[in-house]
Formats: structure tokens, C-alpha cells, sequence
């Protein structure tokens, strides 16, 4: 009989008829005060301490290492996902800071109580957002997770919120599904590997997080951006969330009927959404063709067996392989091993431009930390000879329908890599179907393989905290809680306060927007500059790098006043917002004004200094009233915002009329 497949994955399924179904869960910083310190305030707190919530791009100030073994949970097994970590026998460095971390966030000393604060508003989104019910008492549980994400080897959640006949969301017209909601800490940030040592920053691990789930009423792609799109704008028009890179992350749960569940962990893009569902539709329903392949080649568990590391270095000695003679100089080895009966297999694509191959290269970095595999199905290549490909099969004892893989790097890396890859066969060649697993998102919109899916054996109860009754004051404070849906924002913000459909939409979603409608109801300046401060200034200034953090509520407060009072210019907001971020303590308004000579001048004053630019430019008259944008530009530079664009505009306008 002749073995008839198709190497190359199709670009898309029929998503109906393939039964696909999706869940999203939907991750965001919670903006949430632990304490009255001004820092605080700003930037929020950790969930289970006062550390600040400030993420750090400066050198850190001190490192610790750890190495974490697995534990039984509640149930008394080990989860299979902390096994599986355990194989990689790794080591994980941690980057702190000493004024923004603590002995808590390394786990050296117990937590203090839960951010009332980021319960309260955790509690309020749930309940008046989403249409959960909330829980009598919230039960802190420990999840684990070894990866190195967290100090502690797992992370504390909590559901704080269930499934009720109101717990939905409507999207293009279709009603989606709502079933939970919980309150955890974040994780540790990812800055890199070596090899088997991780490393992570401190700065972001215990931020308090709201986890909104959704049921698996998804059904195509598109679906997915336009429920995590709407679920996004909704936690934003609260204004109790944090915004900017790395503040929201989805988890998305795919699967096909003759599939699995499988979770792709931690997307941060939003656009890339649709094609992580399509690409992981058509991966599952590949797989399921390739487990097929293999059984009707009589590929079982003993097959796998039969995987073990052989050491081929000698077979290399006289490679003209750049990177291989590179990897002997360092006396690193070139492990190889039998992938029986699986020729022409290995190149078979999973997902569009993502090969087996690909996969089993995936397992072995993310196992071993190696940078990859080399297979039999695209050798000769890479400089590596026939040849050697030809002794490499004798020396396996190669089939005629054989592969090999070979792993070159450190030889306890490689053969760690070849035991990974067999662990991972064994899992799919024991099972009558596809194994749950978690994917981590690639940037080009593939999935690589990560770990097997996390079960109930992962969870035990916090020891250090008691469980915690919701009070009669919290509920209130909730039940009285009121949020303005984002599209009712922008028809108050249109009409009320006239500013344009555009910002109306930013500032109706944006975390400071109830900043912004108290700034504008308390000084008599126009709406339009207090928005284009928070939604631009703000911005620019701190891609600049300016600490902009250091900006109060009530510098603003005193800064719009001064220029309803006229004491200062419209221009001048820019150099204020500047000096404050460079001053090291706090100093009144006025003083800043005094300091960088920003009080406004009068009409004369001004027209004085516009007639002198005249002056000094003649030949800028011959362009006539052109002449208007370059004499603006030089007479606001030596004004140095202590005049308003439009006056200056106006004299600019008449004095130049007289002119020409």
C-alpha cells in the first residue's frame, strides 16, 4: 500500500464543521493603592505587600538564586506540569532592587494582609462590569508553578466571582459568556536565558491581577480579538486598572472536536489573536492526521523506547559545519538518536511554516535549553556532508523509513534535550487522542510546545493568610460603585465637556479619566488641553524618560489653576510637568514657575519681542504671509512658554500685515 499524505498544513479549516471552540481569559494589572504614600498612590501596590508597582529599566541592585523541586497539592500527587519542569533541572537567578522590592517578593518572610484596595476594586469590576456573583468568602489558594516565574514556587489566586444568568458580554450582537472571575499575583519578568539558568525581575512579580474567563463560545478567530477587545475596553473605563506594555496578557483555550484543550499562555497582542486561533485549529486537526501516519506505521510506545542518546561526535571530527567545529573547539558533543519509522515525518508542518521538526526542536530547548535540533529529513545541509549523513545512519543502525535528530551542544544538555523529546512521545503515543498542553505564543503567530496542561493537583491552601469574609462595609462601598459604560462616556464627554469624537473615544477607556473630568469641572480652561496633557504630554515625556511618576494629582490641580488665573501660558506645561520630574523633593507650583521663568507676560511685552524677530529676519517678508509658521516658531522660542501660542499668533498676524 502507498503511504499517501500531505506535507504542507492547509491555511485555514472550516471552523464549524471542525467543531472549534474557544475561551479567553483575559489578564490586567489592577492600579491599586496599598497605602496613603504619594508613590502609591501613583503607580499602585503589590497584592501581599507596599512595594510600588513600578516596573524598572535600570540595573538591579542585587541578584539571588533558587532551584525548585515539585511538591504534592491538596490532592496529595504531584501535577503533572511542575514533573514535567523538574526535568529541566534548572537554576533561576533573580534581579531585585532595594528601594522597590522587599524580603516578601523573595520569600523570605510571611505576607502582610491582601490589598484592600485591589479587592475592593477587583470585587466592583466583577460584580458591575461582568454580572458575576461574588463570593461569600474568598479562599487564597497556592498554585504551583516552578517555571521560575514566582519566589515562592507557586503563585496565590483566588475566585472571587462565579457564573450567574447576568454574566455576560455582548460582542458584534452575540452574547458571550462570563463564568468566572479571580484576584492573584503577577508573575516574576522574564529577562532571558542561559543555557539551564533563568532569569527574572522582581519588579512586576506580585502586582494584583483580575482574571476575567469566558465561557467557549467563540467560534472563529475574529471572535476572539473583538471579545478580548471589548473586555479590555471595559476594565479601562473603570479606571482602576494599569496601562501600557506588559499590563494585559490573555490566555487562550482552542480546541476542535477531535482535538484537546489547548492553552496558549500569556498573548499580549491583541491583532495576533486571530491568527494564534487559526494557526492552533489547524495544528490540532494536523496532529490528529499525524497520529493516524504514525500508528498505521506501527509507531507505538515501543518505538519510543527505542530513543536513546548516542554520542556521534566522532563522526564530525572533519565537519566543514561551521557551527558544529565551533561547538568541538569548546569540547562541546554532537548527540544523536533514532526516530524509527518516522522518514519524511519530520518535515511534516503542523501549522503554517511550523514543522514537526520545528516542534521536537521547540520540546528540546524548552527541556535543555539547547539552541535547537538537527533532523535527517533536511540533511544534508547547513554544511554538514552526505557523508556524514550516510555514517550517522550506520551508526544508528538507521531503517529504510528511520529519521534522526542530533543535538549539538554541552553532552549532558543533549542528552537531557533527547530524554525530553522521548518524554513528550510517550505522552502522545499513550493516549487515544491529543494531550492537553500549554503553548507559548511565537511573534509570527505559531504556538511552541511549553508543558503539558496543569491539572487539580496544583492547588493547596494558603498557610499564611486566613480565608476572608466579605464585610457588610466592603459590599456596600461595592453595590454603590456605578460605572459609565465607555460608550456612554463618549456621548457625556462629546456633549458635555465639547471635545472631539477622537478623544472623547481615548479618554472613555483611558485609567485617568476620571482625573481628567475633575480637572476639567475645576478650572475654567478649556477641556481639549486638559485631555491632549494626559493623553499626549504625559506620553511623550515619558518615552523620553522623564519620571513623570513624580507628577501629583495636585500639581496638575495648581498647574491648570495658574492658567485660568493667567499667570502662566498654555506653553508652559511641558517645562513644568519636566521640572517636576527632575526635582529630587516636592516644591510648591509657584516656585516651579519662579525657578524656570515661566511667568506670562503682557500683550506689549510680547509684541516687543515678535517685532524684534521682524526684525531680524527682513527677508523672511518677501514670502509674504507665509512668513507666518517660521516667524511663530522663532518668536515662541525666545518667549520660552511665557506667552499662549494664539496671542502670539494674532500679533505675529498684525504685525506682519503691516509689512507686506
Amino acid at each position: 500500500m502507498v503511504e499517501k499524505f500531505k506535507v504542507e498544513a492547509p491555511t485555514d479549516i472550516d471552523y464549524e464543521k471542525e467543531g472549534m471552540m474557544c475561551g479567553l481569559e483575559f489578564h490586567q494589572q489592577l492600579l491599586a493603592p496599598y497605602d496613603d504614600r504619594e508613590v502609591s498612590k501613583v503607580n499602585g501596590s503589590k497584592l501581599f505587600c507596599s512595594c510600588p508597582a513600578i516596573i524598572r529599566e535600570d540595573d538591579a541592585d542585587f541578584t539571588v538564586q533558587r532551584q525548585f523541586r515539585a511538591v504534592s497539592g491538596e490532592t496529595g500527587d504531584i501535577d503533572i506540569s511542575a514533573q514535567f519542569e523538574k526535568l529541566k533541572q534548572a537554576e533561576t537567578i533573580y534581579e531585585g532592587f532595594e528601594d522597590t522590592n522587599c524580603l516578601i517578593e523573595l520569600d523570605e518572610e510571611p505576607i502582610l494582609p491582601i490589598n484592600e484596595e485591589a479587592l475592593y476594586r477587583s470585587l466592583a469590576i466583577a460584580k458591575n462590569i461582568f454580572g458575576l456573583e461574588l463570593v461569600d468568602e474568598l479562599l487564597i489558594s497556592r498554585k504551583t508553578i516552578i517555571d521560575g516565574s514566582n519566589t515562592s514556587g507557586f503563585q496565590r489566586t483566588s475566585q472571587i466571582a462565579y457564573i450567574s444568568n447576568k454574566s455576560f458580554i455582548e460582542v458584534d450582537g452575540k452574547k458571550i459568556g462570563i463564568y468566572q472571575a479571580n484576584l492573584e499575583e503577577d508573575s516574576a519578568k522574564n529577562v532571558g536565558r542561559e543555557g539551564n539558568i533563568r532569569k527574572f525581575r522582581l519588579d512586576r512579580l506580585g502586582i494584583p491581577l483580575i482574571e476575567i474567563a469566558t465561557s467557549p463560545d467563540i467560534r472563529s478567530p475574529e471572535e476572539s480579538m473583538h471579545t478580548a477587545a471589548r473586555i479590555g475596553e471595559l476594565l479601562r473605563t473603570t479606571g482602576f486598572v494599569r496601562r501600557g506594555q506588559g499590563t494585559i496578557r490573555q490566555d487562550l483555550n482552542v480546541s476542535i472536536k477531535k482535538g484537546t484543550r489547548i492553552e496558549i499562555k500569556g498573548v499580549s497582542e491583541l491583532d495576533l489573536l486571530p491568527t494564534y486561533v487559526q494557526n492552533e485549529s489547524i495544528r490540532q486537526y494536523r496532529m490528529v492526521e499525524l497520529l493516524e501516519i504514525l500508528r498505521n506505521r506501527e509507531f507505538g510506545l515501543d518505538s519510543v523506547d527505542e530513543l536513546k542518546s548516542v554520542d556521534l561526535t566522532k563522526l564530525y571530527k572533519n565537519t566543514e559545519a561551521k557551527f558544529v567545529k565551533t561547538a568541538l573547539k569548546k569540547k562541546q558533543k554532537v548527540i544523536g538518536t533514532i526516530l524509527p519509522k518516522m522518514k519524511g515525518l519530520i518535515n511534516f508542518e503542523l501549522q503554517p511554516n511550523y514543522r514537526l521538526g520545528t516542534e521536537i526542536s521547540e520540546v528540546a530547548k524548552v527541556i535543555a535549553g539547547v539552541g535547537g535540533i538537527l533532523h535527517s529529513d533536511e540533511l544534508p545541509k547547513y554544511g554538514i556532508s552526505q557523508e556524514e549523513v550516510d555514517k550517522t545512519n550506520k551508526e544508528l543502525k538507521l531503517a529504510d523509513n528511520d529519521g534522526f535528530i542530533l543535538v549539538i551542544g554541552p553532552e549532558k544538555l543533549g542528552r537531557r534535550a533527547i530524554e525530553g523529546v522521548k518524554s513528550v512521545m510517550t505522552m502522545w503515543m499513550s493516549s487515544k487522542g491529543l494531550i492537553p498542553e500549554v503553548r507559548a505564543p511565537r511573534a509570527d503567530g505559531t504556538t511552541g510546545y511549553l508543558r503539558p496542561l496543569p491539572g487539580k493537583a496544583r492547588m493547596y491552601p494558603e498557610t499564611d493568610i486566613k480565608p476572608i469574609l466579605l464585610s457588610k462595609e466592603l459590599l456596600k462601598r461595592i453595590n454603590d460603585t456605578v460605572f459609565e459604560m465607555p460608550e456612554d462616556r463618549v456621548k457625556r464627554y462629546k456633549s458635555d465637556l465639547k471635545i472631539s469624537v477622537e478623544l472623547a473615544h481615548q479618554l472613555a477607556i483611558h485609567p485617568q479619566n476620571t482625573l481628567f473630568e475633575e480637572l476639567a469641572t475645576s478650572h475654567e480652561v478649556e477641556p481639549k488641553l486638559i485631555a491632549n496633557t494626559i493623553l499626549s504630554t504625559f506620553v511623550d515625556l515619558r518615552r523620553q524618560e522623564y519620571a513623570i511618576e513624580k507628577v501629583t494629582t495636585q500639581n496638575l490641580h495648581d498647574i491648570f489653576e495658574a492658567i485660568a488665573q493667567g499667570e502662566i501660558s498654555k506653553s508652559s506645561i511641558e517645562d513644568l510637568l519636566i521640572g517636576i520630574s527632575k526635582t529630587q523633593k516636592p516644591i510648591p507650583i509657584k516656585k516651579h514657575i519662579e525657578n524656570l521663568g515661566l511667568k506670562k507676560i503682557d500683550d506689549s511685552a510680547i509684541r516687543d519681542v515678535i517685532i524684534k524677530v521682524i526684525e531680524e529676519n527682513p527677508s523672511y517678508l518677501e514670502r509674504g504671509m507665509g512668513a507666518m509658521k517660521p516667524l511663530m516658531g522663532k518668536a515662541m522660542g525666545k518667549l520660552g512658554g511665557k506667552a499662549d501660542g494664539k496671542t502670539v499668533s494674532t500679533i505675529v498676524k498684525e504685525e506682519l500685515s503691516k509689512r507686506i
